[in-house]
């Protein structure tokens, strides 16, 4: 195993350090036995060094700080300073087992060597290393894997372990020797974890700080043993780092569905379609982990989700709409507050109602359903009625038009001098949020407008409830991926200045893709990538990085489910790079201009009758200096070229470029990849699931013989793109898995092609 970190062993003795230089695992150690302490992780430093770390959660892993040291330069907190992968779950470097994740962010602790890395989707099938309290002992046998140098190889292939015996236990660091005269620890160790082994798993218990290196290969010390950090007293410090809050949510909803008198949040995840309950908890803007709800079900299909009791018990229910067959279903709330009951029915033809909301309007003692009527603008109320359950009353008119200028409508008690349910809105046209004061006389009667608060034009998922402890109603709405919380005041009326829950907003890399497009949008050198939400409809900017990662994604649209087959290009001979798609509704094909950050400009018709073409991709395939457009024609099976023109408002004629078989691929990308500069088109075969390359020519129109480009089974790819994530000057590709949600980034090869082996990226869970 490898040393890192550096100082001091006892004193006067120098010790080496373990991070620096190539990859190196324990000398003296156990080869371990594929899918064996998979937590173990192969950290990557761009090409500085190599170390070894141990998955603590599900998106983190703890190494050394010294492993991201970049010169004379010591690593804060942020983006590492180099790209930087972690290897999860792969014991046999070899192999294909576990995952390859990006480090999207990096928390060094500020006094030890030790670092917790924050990768790019979280790990599911691989269970964490536990994060012990429990201090180590002098005499205590300690396991150590790692895959650093050994006795006999510079760059093992396979993870290795060996026992150690504690010695003395200081109070940041222990010292170990190796329980047999060849263990030890060497370079390309550094970070990795020491852990005892229970009947319920790896406690880690310290990684590996510095070391002697005896018996590794290439080092001639004398003297053994090693040094470790000690974990165990640091547990505060590890859950603060890795404590989420919620973020990135749709459908938001308060209720008291865990039977603890707090109010909870529920909300749809919707790269996943996950439904998650985040437990409300004693401490100002906190919750507590969160649980999936709702299993089995996809809750991108419904909308309009609200919480009231409706069945005569005490337990709050879920009532959505079904959007596929507009009906209204209510999932019962249980008495163990661990989920719903089976949902039931509540009514039918809701296709023109929306922005549902549930209080008590009319002044009786039951829930009450309202919601907008498209058609009229009127605010339509559903009265609960005696019988409960799911025996509403006849509708009758709350409030008389103009509701279709408001959204995100909620109801709380924000006015302090009354016990009437007040309802809130977002106004479309200012942002504001309103509040309509309830009244004794109830019904359609509300007293005087009030802006309880300004600036609302990009929230969604407005929730009212109580979400700190001191009793009185607040606001909670998402704008982007990041959650507010708009607290309630003791005057009542006006909310207080919006703040932010506690805990972290992880690092969210591209995941969910329905479609996704790459160019220049926001007029830095890195290539950004365009990314259509599956199943919502939102449009998202993901802005490119030196580093083969991305900055936080920014929403730049909704209502794109409407529209498909998204192209980038510059078209319109400015530049910036523009978005071509088809919209559905219509068959025309709209260009929108884009403005060089992140934005479009009004968007233009730049064809008609698209509905019988697919697959578009834009480039420069007749080797002119104008973008062009290939798609497939669905009928015949052929790929047309549509020719950009120096007008930059439309088409030249098309031409046939392949005459058929196009029908029997996939995605396709344009990209660069065969290393010359010609424009070559990507594609998987979706009988074989292979993707093969047609490589563009110096002549331009048809493309050469195509190649298989890369190895293994690339059929459930929704989605396929070429960008240059990184530095390196080679395109690289993404492509969306449909079971999964995650983007899988493949990394261009200098001799061109792309591995075979991708970094993942993903949502939360």
């Amino acid at each position: 195993m490898t040393t890192w970190g550096g100082g001091l062993m006892a004193a006067c003795l120098l010790v080496t350090t373990i991070g620096g230089g190539a990859a190196s695992a324990m000398a003296g150690a156990e080869p371990v036995p594929d899918g064996v302490h998979a937590f173990t992780a192969k950290i990557t430093f761009g090409d500085v060094r190599s170390c070894t770390g141990a998955l603590v959660d599900a998106r983190w892993v703890v190494t050394a700080k010294s492993c991201f040291v970049d010169g004379a330069t010591a690593p804060a907190d942020g983006p590492p300073a180099r790209p930087t992968t972690a290897l999860v779950g792969r014991t046999n470097l070899a192999g294909t087992a576990g995952h390859r994740l990006a480090v999207t962010s990096i928390v060094p602790h500020p006094d030890r060597n030790v670092l917790l890395a924050e990768l790019s989707a979280p790990v599911g099938d691989i269970t964490p290393a536990l994060w012990t309290g429990t201090a180590p002992g002098s005499g205590e046998t300690l396991r150590v894997t790692g895959y650093g140098r050994t006795s006999t190889e510079w760059v093992p292939d396979r993870l290795h372990t060996g026992t150690f015996t504690v010695g003395s236990v200081g109070p940041t660091t222990v010292t170990v020797t190796g329980a047999t005269t060849a263990a030890t620890i060497c370079k390309g160790d550094a970070g990795g974890p020491a852990f005892r082994e229970t009947t319920g798993g790896a406690e880690l218990v310290a990684i590996n700080n510095t070391s002697w290196q005896k018996g590794c290969l290439g080092e001639t010390e004398t003297r053994d043993g090693a040094t470790q950090t000690r974990l165990d007293d640091l547990g505060a410090w590890f859950h603060q780092v890795v404590g989420t809050q919620p973020y990135a949510l749709a459908h938001a909803v308060a209720g008291e569905f865990t039977r603890d008198g707090r109010e909870d949040l529920v909300a749809v995840e919707p790269s996943t379609g996950k439904l998650w309950l985040y437990p409300g908890t004693a401490v100002d803007r906190q919750w507590g982990d969160r649980v999936q709800l709702g299993q089995g079900i996809d809750w991108n299909g419904y909308r309009d989700l609200v919480v009231g009791q409706f069945e005569g018990d005490t337990f709050d229910d879920l009532l959505a709409v079904e959007t596929a067959t507009n009906t209204l279903w209510m999932f019962p709330g249980t008495a163990q507050g661990n989920g719903f009951g089976s949902r039931v029915q509540a009514g039918s033809g809701w296709q023109d109602l929306n922005d549902l909301v549930v209080g008590r309007f009319n002044r009786d003692a039951y829930d009450d359903v309202a919601a907008i009527h498209a058609q009229s603008g009127q605010l339509l109320l559903y009265p609960g009625t005696a019988a409960g359950g799911l025996v509403f009353g006849e509708h009758v008119i709350l409030g008389n038009s103009g509701w279709t200028l408001k959204r995100e409508l909620t109801a709380g008690r924000f006015n302090r001098g009354d016990t009437y349910d007040d309802l809130v809105a977002v106004d479309k046209s200012s942002g504001d949020i309103q509040m309509y004061p309830g009244t004794a006389a109830g019904g359609s009667t509300w007293g005087q407008i009030l802006t309880i608060a300004v600036g609302g034009r990009g929230l969604t998922s407005v929730a009212a409830g109580r979400f700190n402890p001191d009793g009185y109603d607040d606001l909670l709405a998402v704008e982007g991926d990041q959650v507010w919380l708009y607290p309630g005041t003791t005057a009542g009326g006006a909310l207080a200045a919006r703040v932010q829950p506690l805990g972290r907003v992880p690092h969210l890399q591209p995941h969910g893709l329905q479609e996704a497009v790459t160019g220049k949008f926001n007029q830095d050198d890195h290539a950004d990538l365009i990314g259509l939400e599956k199943g919502t409809g939102r449009l998202w900017l993901y802005p490119g990085t030196a580093f083969g990662l991305f900055d936080r994604r920014v929403p730049i649209g909704n209502g794109w489910n409407g529209y498909r087959d998204l192209v980038a290009g510059r078209f319109d001979r400015d530049a910036h790079d523009d978005l071509l798609a088809i919209e559905l509704s219509s068959g025309t094909l709209w260009l929108y201009p884009g403005n060089g950050q992140g934005g479009w400009g009004a968007r233009k018709q730049v064809g008609a009758n698209w509905l019988g073409l697919e697959r578009l991709t834009g480039g420069r395939f007749d080797r002119d200096e104008y973008d062009d457009v290939v798609a497939v024609e669905k009928s015949t099976g052929r790929l047309r070229l549509y020719p950009g023109t120096a007008a930059g408002n439309g088409w030249g004629p098309s031409t046939i470029v392949s005459q058929g078989g196009w029908n029997d691929l996939g995605a396709l990308s344009r990209g660069q990849i065969d290393r010359n500069t010609h424009d070559d088109l990507l594609a998987v075969e979706k009988a074989t699931g292979k993707l093969w390359l047609y490589p563009g020519t110096t002549a331009g129109g048809p493309f050469g013989a195509r190649v298989e480009l890369a190895p293994g089974n690339w059929a459930g790819r929704n989605e396929l793109v070429a960008l240059r994530a990184d530095a390196d000057g080679h395109d690289d590709v993404l492509v969306a898995d449909v079971g999964t949600g995650r983007a899988l980034l493949h990394l261009g090869l200098p001799s061109g092609g792309v591995a075979a082996d991708a970094v993942e990226f993903g949502p939360l869970g």
